[in-house]
């Protein structure tokens, strides 16, 4: 089982990075200690302080109360045509996809992650002809088996977005249309945890999917590490806006649904009335 990727400390602290608040300005807004604040960032669930911080924070606070119970995880997902790679990375994870067309066989990989060998592998087993490699986003755990994954599919073509290039890649901007056999796609630009992070929406399943990359998570979403403003609005746009049966096929943590997304994210209280 794949485990969640953020739980309460992580959520709130990229809500303060993001937001550009300190301990010292969070703590005169909300009139709650800076002890108590650190040690909610240790991971201490106190349903008080968490209820005096979320609204600075714009942070859902049912949401983030079950984050810090870590009283939740989203449904299994079991989908033809859509396998997971959760390959390790330093202390963490990183998560990579296969995406086929049961009828033909025709597939394409999302990232790589950290060893591709389990995804080669299914390709060998399931005969499937891999044509393409899609990268959301080019930091390094997610493209770090890239060259050994060309090697074995040597005339497999790579996209990456404009604004993230890389050797020998065809660059694509948003509104970018592919297919996969009879499987129709579209990337959408998602950026504000990468320059060009790319979302790739795709029908043709028993359900469409998003592949996200670091977009969003179950539960969460990257760091705003190039700008958080950004990278909630672009999701709210690109993400939030397709079907709630979307699965979700996140860089971390398990897959989720966009339903799910809506009830459980505390970053988009909105869609919780």
């Amino acid at each position: 089982m794949i485990s969640i990727e953020d739980y309460l400390e992580d959520i709130v602290g990229k809500a303060m990075r993001g937001k550009g608040l300190s301990l010292d300005k969070l703590s005169d807004l909300s009139n709650v200690s800076k002890d108590s604040i650190k040690e909610l960032l240790e991971g201490e669930c106190n349903e008080s302080v968490i209820s005096s911080i979320a609204p600075h924070l714009d942070l859902d606070t049912a949401s983030l109360i079950r984050a810090g119970k870590k009283s939740w995880r989203p449904e299994a997902v079991i989908l033809e045509g859509v396998s997971i790679y959760n390959t390790p990375w330093n202390d963490m994870y990183v998560n990579s996809f296969l995406v086929w067309d049961p009828s033909n066989g025709s597939a394409a990989a999302f990232d790589t992650g950290t060893n591709c060998e389990e995804l080669i592998n299914e390709v060998q087993n399931r005969n499937l002809k891999i044509e393409s490699i899609f990268l959301t986003h080019t930091h390094g755990d997610h493209i770090a088996d890239l060259p050994k994954l060309v090697a074995n599919f040597p005339d497999v073509e790579i996209y990456t977005s404009s604004k993230e290039p890389v050797d020998g890649a065809n660059l694509i901007n948003c509104g970018h249309q592919f297919e996969i056999g009879i499987l129709k796609g579209t990337a959408f630009l998602t950026h504000g945890h990468s320059v060009g992070g790319l979302t790739y929406f795709i029908k043709g399943l028993d359900r469409p999917i998003a592949i996200v990359g670091d977009a969003l998570f179950a539960g969460s979403m990257g760091g705003g590490m190039v700008s958080y403003e950004d990278a909630l609005r672009t999701n709210r746009q690109h993400i939030f806006s397709l079907p709630d049966d979307t699965v979700v096929c996140p860089g971390h943590g398990p897959m989720t649904s966009i339903k799910e997304e809506k009830k459980m994210n505390p970053f988009y209280p909105e869609y919780k009335n």
